[in-house]
Parts: C-alpha cells; structure tokens; sequence
C-alpha cells in the first residue's frame, strides 16, 4: 500500500459538505485564536527582528504580515507563525506541540494570495490538522528514543503544506509530490537541544515550517516533482525525523472515525504548556483557600519528571526563557500579575518575584511520568504551607483549555482574542475580525489578515 498515496487522497477528497458543524465551529474558533496570538506576538522584539530580516529578502507580495508590510505568502506565513508563538498562548496538543501555528498562517497566508473564500480556508486547515496530527501520532518515538531525538516542526511542517495544496486544489497525486517536496525543506527534530539556555529565539521553528510547506507548494505548482512515497517503507519519513516506529493505521484512519480538531486545546496561559496544570492549581489556591503571597512559606511543585528537568533552575534572562520556568509563571500568579495577557519585560527585574521563586521548589511526583508518557496528561500536585500552620493542597492532570480540562469555551477565546489584539490594532478593528472569522463559512473572499493591513503598529 502507498501510504503517501492515500495520505494525500484523504486531505484531497475533503470537502466543505464533509465536515460536522461542530468541526466548523471549532476551525474557526481556531483561527481566532492563532490570529489574535500572532497580532499580540507581533509587537515583541523577536518578532521585529524577524520581520526585519525578512524585509531585506522580500520583493512584497499581497499577503499582510502583522506589524509590517505585505509580503510573498511564504514569508508573511513566516512572520505571522513566529509571532503567533510568542506569546506561548498558540493552541496545544499535549506531547505534540501547537499545530496550529504551522497551519493556520500559512493556510490565510496563501488564501489571501488566491483569493479563497471562507469555506475553502476552513477546509484547508481542517484537512490539514488532521494530516499532521496523524502523522505526528503515527510517527510516535518509544520513550526511550524519544529521550534521545524529538521535533514537532519536523512534521508539522506537513500542516502547511496540506492547507496550500488544498487551497491550490491539487489532486492527490500532485499534493504526495508536494508531500516529498515539504520533507526536503523541513527542520531538523532539534528539541532535545530546545532547553538549553538562553533559549533559543525561534522556539519551535514554526515560521520555517510554514515557510518551508508553502515553499513546497509552490515548487510543485511550478513543474518540480517530489517523492511520492516519502512516507512509505523502513526510510519513510518518520525514519528521517528520527523515530523508531510508525503506525500506518493511525496515519490512514478515515477522518469520519477520528477527528483530530476536536481534541486540540487553547491555552488560557502564556507559557509552556506543562506549566499550566501548576497555574491552574496554584489560581485554586488562593481562590478557595486564600492562599497570598505575603502568607506563604513555602510551595512544592510535584510534577514529571521530564518537567522538573526542563523546566526549574536559575532566573530567566528574556522573557522566552520566562515561558519555559514553572516556578516564574506560578509566582506571577501570586503577585497577581497572571500570564493570561503573556509576560511583560518589566517583571524580570522585579525583587519581589525573585524573593517568591525562592519558596518554591519542583521535584517528581511519583506516577506521574507514566500518565504523561502513556496518557498524554500534565500530573501536578502542589503543596503550600502557610504562616498559619496550615497545609493546602491541590491536584490536576488536564489544564484549562484542554477538551477534558476546565471550561475555556468560545465566550473565553474571543474575551482572549480581544484582550491580546485591542492593546494592538484597536477596539473597532478586532471586533470586526471577530465577526469575520465567526462569520467565515459565509464570506465570497475571507481576508481575517487584511483588516489588519492599514495598521502599522
């Protein structure tokens, strides 16, 4: 069987009457949401620099990269997926990283090229999350090996390149060539390297991914060939992003019997998302139990142990090292200065967080590596003493935002979309987004990134 084949026939035959309303709702719940954190994201200084870079190699185009001018698509894809992850509050799926930020600006990127309507980007990005989720889960590494070589750009890349084949209407045949195109584009599987610190300014790299699945696109649709067996055999792909097995049934189960897009989750947090079972339970803490600052003594994170590693130790430098310290973003909660709106600059000099972070320590929670590995859960246990003897505790596994977690539903996304993008384009600009993209199955010509284009911020 040609896997690649029917990979790609599958993301091909997907139509707009396939999908469910309640998939619908939820794409464009999606899309609000990656484009509110890329106008948020855009304002940061790794994002401007970014788009500096890209200016000296960009001829303009007629795609709207936040922030700046119009570029190609591949390069507006590029800047607008960088600045949508650096807020960190890009969609989740645990263990598999934000998908989204790999699909949804390249799939508006090129829809903003061609012209498409809305239902078509709706399809594009389903067809492409359920692509790339598949793969993603197929490709699975053991745990042992996982320890040793893991990456999420390394295919997700494939998202955007599903998104522009679709919206380009390739047949399958074209869209596994294109399939053999994007591998030879895409990133290396580097994040065992990823926590090194300073951390590095591209974070997942998902700006190149979008870049590299649309660069793809484009090759094809100009005459180039790609292999189109790329995910087929003992070499397949998922040999080459360093994984040591590969489910082919996951990889071709119908979309009628799984859809992967309702299962991904929104963060309701800025941060690593192994963080946010830690935020929500130290934010029950001192709702129910009163739980302050001033009247805490000392506070134990017990979490996985791939956690603790990763994502305890010294004072962050910038503010993307901030996004990987659980302890950081737990005492921000305390000082009442939450992530929900990302990090502020200003706080990594503060004295008074540094004195917090000193009563907080992280260590293993015994279970909690096999729920992780073997469930896909966030296992925390947070115990706090206070100055008045008492012992508070509490536990979680899913996070807020997560479909099994506390409710963060579409009232809480467009209350997050409008506190991110108003600082930035305005009150009257983002609630017109907000209508369009609600509004996005019906629009002849659907351009949620144009209506930004006369703000340059």
């Amino acid at each position: 069987m040609n896997y690649t084949y029917s990979a790609a026939k599958m993301a091909q035959e997907l139509k707009f009457a396939h999908l469910t309303s309640e998939i619908i709702d939820k794409t464009k719940l999606l899309i609000l949401d990656n484009i509110g954190c890329a106008i948020g994201g855009s304002t940061f200084n790794e994002a401007l620099r970014l788009r500096k870079y890209l200016n000296t190699i960009d001829p303009g185009g007629t795609s709207t990269a936040f922030g700046g001018r119009n570029m190609t698509a591949e390069n507006a894809a590029h800047a607008n997926a960088h600045s949508a992850c650096m807020l960190s509050l890009d969609d989740s799926f645990i263990r598999f990283g934000h998908p989204g930020s790999s699909i949804i600006p390249a799939v508006l990127a090129v829809a903003q090229k061609l012209g498409s309507n809305g239902q078509d980007i709706i399809t594009a990005c389903v067809a492409a999350y359920e692509m790339s989720m598949r793969l993603g889960v197929a490709a699975q590494a053991s745990v042992e090996r996982d320890e040793i070589v893991k990456g999420y750009a390394s295919w997700q890349v494939f998202g955007s390149s599903v998104g522009a084949s679709k919206l380009y209407d390739f047949s399958a045949s074209k869209m596994a060539s294109a399939f053999g195109m994007t591998a030879l584009h895409a990133p290396l599987p580097f994040l065992r390297k990823f926590h090194s610190r300073p951390m590095n300014w591209l974070k997942n790299n998902y700006g190149w991914a979008c870049k590299a699945g649309i660069t793809a696109v484009e090759l094809v649709n100009a005459g180039f060939d790609g292999n189109q067996t790329i995910f087929d055999g003992p070499n397949g792909y998922w040999a080459m992003m360093g994984s040591d097995k590969f489910d082919e049934d996951i990889f071709t189960q119908p979309y009628d019997d799984k859809s992967y897009v309702m299962d991904i989750g929104f963060k309701a947090y800025s941060g690593c998302r192994w963080s946010h079972t830690a935020i929500d339970c130290i934010r029950t803490l001192m709702e129910n139990e009163c739980l302050t600052n001033e009247n805490l003594l000392e506070l134990k994170i017990e979490t996985v142990s791939e956690f603790v590693r990763d994502l305890d130790g010294d004072w962050p430098e910038t503010t993307v090292d901030a996004l990987f310290r659980t302890p950081y973003l737990v005492a921000l909660e305390l000082h009442n200065k939450s992530s929900a709106l990302g990090l502020q600059e200003e706080d990594l000099g503060s004295a008074a967080l540094k004195k917090t972070i000193k009563k907080i320590r992280m260590t293993s929670l015994d279970g909690a590596d096999k729920k992780f590995f073997e469930l896909g859960t966030l296992p925390v246990k947070l115990t706090a003493t206070v100055n008045d003897g008492r012992t508070l505790q509490d536990c979680s596994e899913f996070p807020t935002g997560h479909p099994d977690g506390p409710q963060f539903g579409k009232s809480e996304i467009i209350a997050k979309f409008l506190s991110i993008s108003t600082p930035v384009i305005g009150d009257c600009l983002s609630n017109n987004i907000v209508r369009h993209v609600l509004e996005l199955e019906k629009q002849p010509i659907a351009l949620p990134y144009a209506m930004a284009q006369n703000s340059r911020y």
